[in-house]
């Protein structure tokens, strides 16, 4: 086809022109395939880093927590959109999951409904029939059923309505179109900011329908991608100063990193063409000996844009438009820029949530092209069949999200040399109180992977509680050289110095966390406690002050503080 040719707003809303009644069934169908697939997960527990996120982050049960997750954010990303979200959630029912699942698997409705439209919008007849498939895929289970995915579930609607927002004000040439528009992508931008290829691909969008770029569309495209530059620009210097900071994340070079990438789109092609064996944690890739195969996926990709391009005056034009859709949204985490996550692994499902629309759309368009070949019954058994296998391998799949246990286990049956899920098998059995089972599961992370000092943090911790003081004692101090910034090692370092009875070691520690950490009210009140037990009334009485200048309301600090002024005040008195 030689233009584009949306559908007319009577055709794209044609049930509501003849009734509720003719939404209310597709509707309600969307609804229940949703809670069927997410049911088995809407109980679940607490997930990998849903502790530090979300469980752990003392903000959430700030009162002014949501003023700070805009103003003076505290972890490695900005997102603080989710995060007044997730933090509204925990102010009203705490540790409760239900509530954070039951709002994530809405929203991941809500973006589907929009999804049927703006497939509608694009002329696709078989819309509805996206949106389901959006809704039931394996590939989505990981977003909606992780509660730290909330990010995911949170900033797709906003996209989904800036688009069609945008397509109004290019039929239209409203300023409210536009204005909103852009007002939905910075919202989207600030609940997850791997949406921020939408420019890119409005100005797809717009070549798709036009032929070419409008001259009166340059200055509102421009809008986009200032909006898009500026907080690209702030996550990535997030992710460099606070999740990777001096880590070395080994992408390897250039060339690694091009053949990553085309392994990385074959991947993602694959899970979704074919989403079997799918895990919270993917194997890490190698690329220390490239080799001419490992580029193999960029020739096969540039053959097909090739042929799509020569024929983009008739089907190339739309394939061009869903697979631009997929490669673009895809463009941010293929690794060509670091992230935090790729000491793990190089791809993740949650990677895929806002691309496999793109590959949607395309299924959706060719199965229109088979109904004009094949017998309608034909198609319609063949389209219930695959959504059924679709929605039952996801709930299968949803039910590994339960709790930690069930969801680490699943990995090593899949992936059985994960030391990750060694780590957080670990981890669990720690916080169950199975110390003995905790300890082999954490030794054997650490005989796959030696070099990540949480593992070696969370054996020290064990053996500390199992009294086998020395071994702890080696392995924070393998920790420590490892990460001689940590937090957590300087504390529960200094700790176990303490128990140990060697107060200046433990000064060190505490004095250490207070230098790399001045807002650690723990170690501030650790320190302030040794220096007690040293006689050096003085200084405790500073540090005391200090964890209250931190938080006035710290009852242990207030206490504290009050004896030793008494204690003082009666040695200086004749």
């Amino acid at each position: 086809m030689t233009a584009a040719r949306p559908i007319s707003t009577s055709a794209a809303s044609g049930p509501q022109r003849t009734g509720v009644g003719r939404l209310a069934l597709p509707s309600a169908i969307l609804v229940l395939a949703g809670y069927f697939v997410f049911f088995p997960a809407l109980h679940g527990a607490w997930l990998w880093d849903d502790g530090f996120t979300i469980r752990g982050n003392a903000l959430m049960a700030d009162p002014q927590g949501w003023w700070k997750f805009w103003f003076v954010p505290p972890g490695p990303d900005y997102f603080p959109l989710t995060s007044t979200v997730e933090w509204g959630l925990w102010r009203i029912f705490g540790d409760w999951t239900l509530p954070f699942h039951l709002t994530s698997l809405t929203l991941h409705l809500l973006s589907a409904f929009l999804l049927w439209r703006l497939f509608a919008r694009l002329g696709l007849r078989l819309a509805w029939f996206g949106a389901l498939i959006f809704v039931v895929h394996p590939l989505a289970v990981e977003s909606v059923a992780w509660v730290s995915e909330l990010k995911n579930t949170v900033s797709l609607p906003l996209l989904l309505l800036s688009m069609l927002c945008w397509m109004r004000y290019d039929e239209h040439s409203r300023p409210v179109d536009l204005s909103a528009s852009l007002l939905l992508f910075l919202a989207a931008m600030l609940a997850k900011t791997s949406v921020v290829m939408l420019p890119c691909v409005l100005v797809l969008y717009t070549w798709w329908k036009h032929g070419n770029i409008p001259r009166k569309l340059l200055i509102p495209l421009g809008e986009f991608f200032a909006i898009a530059l500026v907080l690209g620009v702030l996550t990535v210097c997030f992710q460099q100063q606070w999740a990777i900071g001096d880590d070395k994340i080994d992408v390897g070079g250039f060339p690694a990193q091009v053949a990553g990438a085309g392994l990385a789109i074959l991947f993602y092609l694959g899970k979704w063409l074919w989403p079997v064996d799918l895990l919270p944690a993917y194997p890490p890739w190698s690329f220390t000996d490239l080799s001419p195969k490992q580029f193999l996926p960029w020739a096969i990709l540039l053959a097909a844009f090739g042929l799509i391009w020569f024929r983009r005056k008739s089907w190339g034009r739309p394939v061009l438009l869903g697979s631009g859709f997929f490669l673009l949204n895809l463009a941010p985490v293929l690794g060509f820029l670091p992230m935090s996550y790729m000491r793990i692994a190089w791809v993740a499902d949650h990677f895929a949530y806002v691309p496999m629309i793109g590959l949607i759309g395309l299924a959706i368009g060719g199965a229109e092209a088979a109904l004009a070949v094949l017998p309608t019954i034909a198609c319609a058994l063949a389209a219930a069949a695959f959504v059924f296998v679709l929605a039952f391998h996801s709930r299968i799949y949803a039910e590994i999200f339960r709790n930690q246990e069930v969801l680490w286990k699943h990995t090593l049956q899949v992936y059985p040399d994960s030391w990750l899920a060694r780590l957080d098998l670990g981890l669990t059995l720690n916080d169950a109180h199975r110390l003995p089972e905790a300890e082999i599961w954490l030794k054997k992370s650490i005989q796959l992977h030696p070099d990540f000092y949480g593992t070696h943090v969370a054996l020290a911790d064990i053996l500390a509680k199992k009294n086998q003081l020395q071994e702890a004692a080696d392995q924070y101090r393998i920790a420590w050289r490892m990460h001689p910034e940590s937090l957590e090692i300087h504390i529960n370092y200094g700790n176990l110095l303490s128990r140990q009875g060697d107060l200046k070691g433990a000064e060190q520690q505490y004095y250490l966390a207070t230098l790399y950490y001045p807002q650690a009210i723990e170690a501030h009140y650790n320190l302030a406690n040794i220096l007690v037990a040293q006689g050096r009334r003085d200084e405790a009485l500073a540090q005391y002050q200090a964890v209250l200048n931190l938080d006035a309301n710290y009852a242990d600090a207030q206490t504290s503080l009050k004896r030793l002024q008494t204690e003082t005040s009666a040695q200086k008195t004749p």
